[in-house]
């Protein structure tokens, strides 16, 4: 008894001297780190600093050379065409520095004296200014010619008011013995803070302060004419603006002084010392309650243990939050996939959706909600019964057991009723048909003969062939009938087998007009084949003759006297995928606008008379539409009242 009293005390104490532990390791570490700061915080804002030079420079010289090369292009002009004329020269320079706000002007120097300048208007005193005799640009330009190099001079102050850069560029003619002669001068005029603006430089940014020194392209010896000269003074960051002779200067430093970075790193160091005793005291309060969590989670264990059923918490926004030593075979996915995780971020919007209309209404209710949801687990489809209890107002407990044996049998049982329904519907289907489509021709039969048994001494030959055109057309109506019952009986048995070999559309084509070619003579409507001798088709042959006479017959039951039927071929492409399409096109009747959308679907008594009152199933095109998609196909239809219908079905070609 002793022992368990002199042990509790030390164990409630044990929270208290982690946490003492821990903040001192905290201040040690953060100590350490301070120190570590200092030594790097100039260093990283220098290289901040250096970054944003950089892009600055690139933007710079980007603007500047976009510019300089004006005077290149006008140069490598020149040198080609000495004799450029003023008027040609301002033509070209107009193409060059029209709607560029930087540049304010571009002149022509033969011999080092201006002779041209665009713009000229505001700029006519310039002309006849002899370069070579002026005493702020002989030097510039003595410089250019004696290196053949662009030169950037300035910024100088324009007489029209303003700053701006002048950009020199030297013009060299090739004499007849290939030597070279100086011609003269061209040269733009840049606009400094149109420049600047254009690149995007301000002198203050981001709690940084800028400046350039370099006038005449001189760098770090020239003037400064950006910027306040005294970020010189302050160990800046520094970057070269390269220029085609000479070089800027680029310089930055803190708005406010490297010392007011250093001064934040007090209150950063302040900021850490607290953060350790909050940090601490989090860290008690999670041990002990870590202490008391364990206590219990023995006993818990061993309970969960031995149930088969998954038992997980959830909370009010559907994270999983614990997961019991459960059956966690019937996890979704991993325990440690999915602890931490809600779940819209584990399931589909679906599923999520039940999950999480479950909780909320269990939350609410504060009472059993009891749901049942299907889960792929390993490969395997899994139902799942769950029962979802309230815990506390953010937290639900969700006891689920695996129902998949029993949800197999309701749907193979469910399968077996519509199988069965499925077969009640085809057996009434062809009973239908039967009932319908066949009386009609074998009644025909039957009259026919009869007068002609009653009349065959008296009758003439006219009559007679009229009665033989009727069988003959009756007899093709009842094959026709027949085939395609065959072939729907085969469908709807699953007992076809499509065997797709490469064929020739053409003799396919063929075979089906021949069939129909007695009843178009009666007619006397035409039948076209215009598909191409050589056209190839991958398809079953029989299947696909099916689908050409069908097509042909429901065109000529639907076409008058002296219409005209047309079997034709083109490749059509369709969601990335090549087909071969064959269009039956007839000048028939139509079909209504508001019955082509059913048109394909099988409806007995939605059946239309042709023309010359032929009978029709309504097997025809539903047969099309079938056997086009068992060979990986298509149909469609497009039709008109009084004008004619046009069905095209396409194959893949490969």
């Amino acid at each position: 008894m002793s022992s368990r009293v002199n042990r509790t005390p030390f164990r409630i104490f044990l929270p208290a001297l982690y946490a003492l532990l821990f903040l001192i390791f905290l201040l040690t570490v953060s100590y350490y780190y301070a120190s570590y700061r200092r030594g790097l915080w100039e260093k990283d804002i220098r290289n901040s600093l250096l970054e944003t030079l950089v892009m600055k420079k690139s933007r710079i010289e980007k603007a500047l050379s976009s510019r300089v090369y004006y005077t290149k292009g006008i140069a490598a002009f020149v040198s080609i065409q000495p004799d450029i004329t003023d008027r040609e020269f301002y033509n070209l320079a107009q193409q060059l520095v029209q709607n560029d706000p930087v540049i304010s002007t571009m002149s022509l120097s033969r011999d080092g004296i201006i002779n041209a300048i665009y713009p000229l208007a505001g700029h006519e005193a310039a002309i006849g200014l002899n370069l070579m005799a002026h005493p702020k640009r002989k030097e510039v330009v003595e410089k250019t010619i004696r290196t053949r190099k662009t030169f950037i001079a300035g910024p100088v102050e324009l007489i029209e008011g303003g700053v701006a850069f002048i950009s020199y560029t030297p013009i060299f003619t090739k004499n007849t013995d290939s030597s070279e002669r100086f011609w003269g001068m061209t040269d733009i005029v840049i606009k400094k803070d149109e420049l600047f603006e254009d690149a995007g430089l301000v002198d203050t940014e981001n709690n940084f302060e800028f400046a350039m020194r370099g006038m005449d392209g001189t760098g770090e010896n020239g003037a400064v004419f950006f910027g306040d000269s005294a970020v010189f003074d302050q160990t800046p960051v520094e970057i070269k603006i390269n220029l085609p002779d000479g070089n800027w200067i680029l310089a930055a430093t803190p708005l406010k002084g490297w010392t007011h970075f250093f001064d934040q790193d007090k209150t950063l160091d302040y900021i850490m010392i607290i953060s350790a005793f909050i940090i601490s005291i989090l860290f008690w309060l999670l041990l002990r309650t870590q202490f008391k969590v364990n206590a219990n989670e023995k006993e818990l264990k061993a309970v969960f243990r031995s149930m088969q059923n998954l038992i997980i918490e959830f909370s009010d926004e559907g994270e999983y939050i614990r997961i019991p030593e459960t059956n966690k075979e019937l996890l979704y996915k991993e325990e440690k996939q999915l602890l931490g995780k809600r779940v819209t971020e584990i399931f589909d919007s679906e599923m999520a959706d039940l999950f999480m209309s479950a909780i909320k209404r269990c939350l609410a209710l504060k009472d059993l909600v009891e749901i049942e949801y299907p889960l792929d687990i390993s490969g395997k489809k899994h139902w799942f019964s769950a029962r979802i209890s309230y815990k506390s107002p953010h937290r639900v407990i969700m006891n689920a057991y695996d129902i998949t044996d029993r949800k197999e049998n309701e749907q193979n049982l469910r399968k077996s009723e519509q199988r069965m329904k499925e077969l009640n519907d085809v057996k009434d289907k062809f009973f239908s048909i039967i009932a319908h489509d066949l009386r009609s021709p074998v009644g025909s039969f039957k009259m026919l003969t009869e007068i002609m048994l009653n009349e065959v001494e008296c009758a003439d030959q006219k009559k007679n062939k009229r009665m033989l055109t009727s069988i003959h057309s009756a007899s093709s109506n009842l094959y026709d009938l027949l085939e395609n019952l065959l072939s729907w009986s085969h469908t709807q048995r699953n007992s076809l087998i499509i065997n797709k070999e490469e064929h020739n559309l053409f003799h396919l084509a063929d075979d089906a007009i021949d069939s129909h070619i007695v009843n178009a003579e009666i007619k006397n409507v035409a039948l076209i084949n215009e598909v191409k001798e050589d056209a190839r088709i991958v398809c079953d042959q029989y299947v696909t003759l099916t689908i050409i006479r069908n097509l042909v017959s429901n065109a000529l039951k639907f076409t008058p006297t002296k219409g005209k039927i047309v079997v034709s071929n083109q490749t059509i492409e369709k969601d990335g995928i090549r087909y071969q399409g064959v269009t039956v096109t007839d000048t028939g009747v139509g079909i209504a606008a508001d019955r082509l959308g059913t048109i394909f679907n099988f409806k007995l008594a939605d059946t239309t008379i042709g023309t010359a009152n032929e009978q029709g199933s309504g097997l025809g095109l539903m047969l099309c539409r079938e056997f086009s998609e068992k060979q990986g196909g298509f149909i469609t239809i497009q039709s008109e009242i009084k004008k004619g219908t046009t069905v095209t079905f396409a194959l893949p070609l490969s």
